[in-house]
C-alpha cells in the first residue's frame, strides 16, 4: 500500500511541476501556433497553488523531493510578481489619475442599475480620466460638469443605434478618437483616445478583448456532471471555444499593436484584456511598457470576481516615459470585475 501511495504522490508531484513549467512558456508561444500551451497559462494559478501546497507538504514530511517544487517556484518568481506585489502603495501628488472599470452593463441584466453609484464614485475619487467598459449608454449618465469631455463608442459600427460599448470620460479635452478595426465580427472593441492634458497629449487605448464566454452554467456542468458521453461532448466543445477565443484575442492584440505602433504620443493601454498575466496577449501588449500593478500595486492582483476571485484580467499598462506613482483596485461598485486605478507623473 505504501508503494502505491508513494507512486501516486510522485506522479502528482511530477504532473504539478510539468504543468507549472509549461505555463511558464505560455507568454512566449502564440496560441495560433500551439494553443494548448495557452491553456496552461490560463490555469497558471492552479499549478502554482498545487506546487506551493506540495512544497509545504514535503517540508512538514521532511521529504527531500520538495527541492524540485522549490526550484520550479524560484525559477518562476518573475511570473509570481505579475500576480502579487508588496509595494507600499502610498498615494502621492500626481499629474493625472485614471481608472478602468468593466461595469458589467451597470448590472441592468441583473435587475439593477449601478450608473448612479459609478457616477458618484468617479466624482468622489477625483479621477481625471475614466474608461467604462461594457457600458449601456442609454441606461446611465456621467456628470458632465465634473467630466465635461465624454465620448461613447458602440461595438457595432454598422448599427449607430446600438447602446453597448466603451465610454471615456475626461476632465481634459479629447482631441480625437478612432475605433480600431478588426478583420472579424465581434462584440468586443478597442478605441484610441488622444487627450490633451495641459499641453501634453496622451494616447489612451481603451480595450475590451475577446471574452472566453465562460458562464456560471459552464462551471457547474464541468464540475458536477457525470463522466459520460454527454459530458465528454460538452467538455470538448468548451475547450474548442477557449481555443477559438484565445486565438481571436491574439489577432485583436496584433491589430492593436500595429495601429498604435510609432505613436507620436505616450501611450496608456487600459481595460479588460480577458486574459491573465501568463498569456501571450499580455506579454505582447507589455513589450516596451510597464504594468502599473507591478510598479505600485500591493497584495494579490486579482480583478475578476467570478466564480472565484483569483484571475487578474484588467490592466493599466503605460509607456516608460510616464512615471506611475500609485495603483490600487476596488470592488466598491457591484460588478463581476474590480475597478483598477493608477496615477502618473508626466515628463514634459
Amino acid at each position: 500500500m505504501k508503494k502505491i501511495l508513494k507512486k501516486l504522490t510522485n506522479f502528482i508531484n511530477t504532473l504539478a511541476i510539468v504543468g507549472l513549467s509549461i505555463s511558464y512558456l505560455s507568454p512566449y508561444v502564440n496560441p495560433q501556433d500551439f494553443w494548448i500551451i495557452s491553456f496552461f497559462g490560463l490555469t497558471y494559478t492552479f499549478w502554482l497553488s498545487v506546487n506551493i501546497f506540495l512544497l509545504l507538504l514535503w517540508i512538514f514530511s521532511l521529504k527531500k523531493r520538495g527541492i524540485y517544487n522549490a526550484l520550479i517556484l524560484i525559477f518562476g518568481l518573475q511570473f509570481i510578481a505579475r500576480n502579487i506585489q508588496f509595494n507600499t502603495n502610498e498615494k502621492t501628488v500626481s499629474d493625472i489619475s485614471v481608472c478602468s472599470f468593466n461595469t458589467h452593463v451597470q448590472q441592468t441584466y441583473n435587475g439593477d442599475n449601478t450608473s448612479e453609484a459609478i457616477d458618484q464614485y468617479l466624482t468622489n475619487q477625483k479621477y481625471d480620466i475614466a474608461l467604462l467598459v461594457e457600458w449601456l449608454n442609454n441606461k446611465g449618465n456621467i456628470n458632465k460638469i465634473v467630466f465635461p469631455h465624454q465620448q461613447f463608442i458602440n461595438t457595432q459600427e454598422d448599427n449607430p443605434k446600438s447602446e453597448y460599448g466603451i465610454k471615456l470620460v475626461s476632465k481634459y479635452p479629447i482631441l480625437n478618437y478612432k475605433r480600431i478595426e478588426y478583420d472579424h465580427s465581434t462584440n468586443n472593441l478597442a478605441v484610441i483616445f488622444d487627450v490633451d492634458i495641459e499641453g501634453q497629449i496622451i494616447r489612451f487605448v481603451g480595450v475590451h478583448l475577446q471574452s472566453n464566454s465562460v458562464s456560471p452554467k459552464d462551471y457547474q456542468t464541468l464540475i458536477h456532471s457525470d463522466l459520460n458521453e454527454e459530458y465528454k461532448t460538452y467538455a470538448l466543445a468548451f475547450i474548442h471555444r477557449l481555443k477559438k477565443q484565445s486565438q481571436l484575442r491574439t489577432v485583436q492584440t496584433q491589430t492593436i499593436l500595429e495601429t498604435i505602433d510609432d505613436s507620436p504620443y505616450p501611450v496608456i493601454i487600459l481595460g479588460d484584456f480577458n486574459d491573465t498575466p501568463q498569456s501571450y496577449t499580455y506579454q505582447q501588449l507589455l513589450k516596451g511598457r510597464r504594468d502599473a500593478f507591478i510598479e505600485q500595486g500591493s497584495g494579490w492582483g486579482a480583478t475578476y470576481l467570478k466564480p472565484l476571485p483569483f484571475l487578474r484580467i484588467d490592466y493599466i499598462l503605460h509607456d516608460e516615459e510616464l512615471i506611475c506613482t500609485h495603483y490600487q483596485s476596488s470592488s466598491s461598485i457591484k460588478s463581476d470585475h474590480r475597478l483598477v486605478e493608477a496615477s502618473f507623473n508626466i515628463s514634459k
